[in-house]
C-alpha cells in the first residue's frame, strides 16, 4: 500500500470538518506537521433548534476549528502519528477538544491510535452525513466523540476492518441518552450532567466494508458494524431504577447496544452521488420494574425496562464541475420505550417517530471558500417527540432554514 492508513484517516477528517487540505507548516528529517482549520457564519432561523440556537429566535451563530497532524518516522516500516483538533464557538466563549489522539502507522499492516475519537461505528454510518446541520436525525447525531479510546484499522484492496475499545471515563457523550439529566418542576437532576452525557465503565465497536471501483458514475461502498457500552453502576443504582426515577441521573443506565449498515455509491460533490444508512440503539436500564412513577403533578416519564432509538437515512446528491452541489435526503427516527405494567400519567406509552426532510444548495466559490443555503422541512413528526427525547429534537416539527459561508485551510 504506497497510501498510509494515517493518511487515508487525515484525509477522512479533513473532508468532515474543514473539506479542504491541511497545510504543512514544518517538514524537516522525517518530521511533519500539518495545519487545518475553518472559520464560518451562519444564519439560522426561528425554532432551528438542536443547539444551534441559543434561542427560539433566529440569529448568527460564528465559529472556529484548529488541527494539526504530526508524522515522525521512527524506522522503514513504524511513523508515530499524533492529531489534535480543537472548536471554538464566539458566543460561548470557550474553546473544546474535538479529537486529540496519538498512534503507530505500521503502513500495510494498519494504523493504531488512543486518545478522543468516534468509535469504530462511525466509519458505518458517514455516507450520509452530508449535511451542514440539517441531516443526521435517522443517525442519532453521529456526535459520539469519546476519550480513552484505542482503535485498530486495517485497509487493502477496497476492504476495510476497524475495532474500537473504550476504557471507563465520565462525563462521555452517548447519542440517545437523553435522560441522563432532566428538570422537573424547576429542580434540575441528574448530578450537573447534560442530556446524552453519562459515565462509561467500557465500550467497544467493530466495523468492517467493502469499496468497488468505479461502477458507472462512481465506486460501490457496502459498510457495517456493530458497538455497545456499559454504564458505570453507582452504589445506589438500583434506587434510579429506570427512566422517571430517583435524581434522572445515568444511574438509571445499565448497558446499550447498537447495530448499523449502510451502502453508497459515486463520491459526493462529483456528479451523482446516493446513500442509505440504518442504525438501531438498545438501552438497557436498571430495575426491576416496580415503582411506576403516579401523581397529577408529575411531568416525569413512567419507568422503563428498556428503550430503542432506530434510524434511517437517504440522501441523493449532484455536484456539477463548477462547484455547485445540490443534496437532499430524508430522515427518519423512532423512539420505542417498552414501559412496565402499570400504566403511564403521561400518555407517554406509545412509540413517537420523527420525519424530516433535508435539502441544502452548496457552491464551492474556490477550495477555500464554500456557501450554502440549508433547510429541513417536517414530513410527519409526532407531536410527543419533542417530550420522548427529552427535547433534545425539540424542533423536528417545524420547517427551518440556514444561510452559512465556511473559509477552510
Amino acid at each position: 500500500m504506497k497510501k498510509s492508513l494515517l493518511a487515508l484517516a487525515i484525509a477522512a477528517v479533513a473532508a468532515a470538518s474543514t473539506s479542504a487540505s491541511a497545510a504543512t507548516i514544518y517538514s524537516k528529517d522525517g518530521t511533519s506537521i500539518d495545519a487545518y482549520g475553518r472559520v464560518m457564519a451562519v444564519y439560522y432561523s426561528q425554532d432551528y433548534g438542536n443547539g444551534n440556537t441559543a434561542s427560539n429566535d433566529g440569529n448568527f451563530n460564528s465559529s472556529s476549528r484548529l488541527g494539526f497532524n504530526f508524522r515522525s518516522e521512527i524506522n522503514s516500516l513504524v511513523t508515530a502519528v499524533a492529531n489534535v483538533e480543537w472548536e471554538m464557538a464566539a458566543e460561548e466563549g470557550e474553546t473544546k477538544s474535538r479529537y486529540t489522539w496519538v498512534g503507530a502507522d505500521l503502513g500495510q499492516y494498519g494504523l493504531l491510535k488512543v486518545g478522543k475519537f468516534e468509535d469504530a461505528v462511525k466509519y458505518v454510518i458517514g455516507p450520509t452525513d452530508v449535511f451542514e446541520d440539517a441531516g443526521c436525525n435517522g443517525l442519532l447525531n453521529n456526535d459520539d466523540r469519546r476519550s480513552g479510546m484505542f482503535m485498530y484499522s486495517w485497509s487493502h484492496a477496497g476492504f476495510d476492518v476497524n475495532a474500537s475499545y473504550g476504557t471507563a471515563k465520565d462525563d462521555q457523550q452517548v447519542d440517545g441518552a437523553f435522560w441522563t439529566a432532566r428538570t422537573v418542576n424547576g429542580v434540575t437532576y441528574g448530578d450537573g450532567k447534560a442530556a446524552e452525557s453519562a459515565d462509561i465503565k467500557s465500550s467497544y465497536a467493530f466495523s468492517v466494508g467493502y469499496t468497488t471501483p468505479a461502477v458507472l458514475f462512481g465506486p460501490i461502498s457496502i459498510k457495517a458494524g456493530f458497538g455497545g457500552a456499559q454504564f458505570q453502576e453507582h452504589e445506589d443504582a438500583d434506587n434510579y431504577a429506570g427512566i422517571g426515577t430517583g435524581d434522572y441521573s445515568d444511574n438509571a443506565y445499565d448497558n446499550y447496544e447498537q447495530w448499523a449498515a449502510s451502502i453508497s455509491w459515486g463520491t459526493l460533490g462529483q456528479g451523482l452521488y446516493t446513500a442509505a444508512a440504518f442504525q438501531t440503539r438498545s438501552f438497557d436500564l436498571f430495575g426491576n420494574g416496580a415503582d411506576v412513577v403516579t401523581g397529577a403533578n408529575d411531568t416525569r416519564l413512567a419507568k422503563a425496562n428498556e428503550y430503542d432509538v432506530t434510524g434511517a437515512e437517504f440522501v441523493i446528491s449532484y455536484g456539477f464541475a463548477n462547484g455547485v452541489t445540490l443534496i437532499g435526503g430524508y430522515n427518519w427516527m423512532e423512539v420505542d420505550y417498552d414501559f412496565v405494567a402499570g400504566g403511564n400519567p403521561n400518555n407517554l406509552s406509545k412509540d413517537a417517530k420523527s420525519s424530516v426532510i433535508p435539502v441544502i444548495a452548496q457552491w464551492q466559490i474556490i477550495p477555500s471558500l464554500k456557501v450554502w443555503a440549508e433547510a429541513r422541512f417536517d414530513a410527519g413528526t409526532d407531536d410527543e417527540y419533542a417530550a420522548y427525547t427529552n427535547g433534545v429534537y425539540a424542533h423536528n416539527d417545524e420547517n427551518v432554514f440556514a444561510l452559512g459561508a465556511k473559509y477552510t485551510f
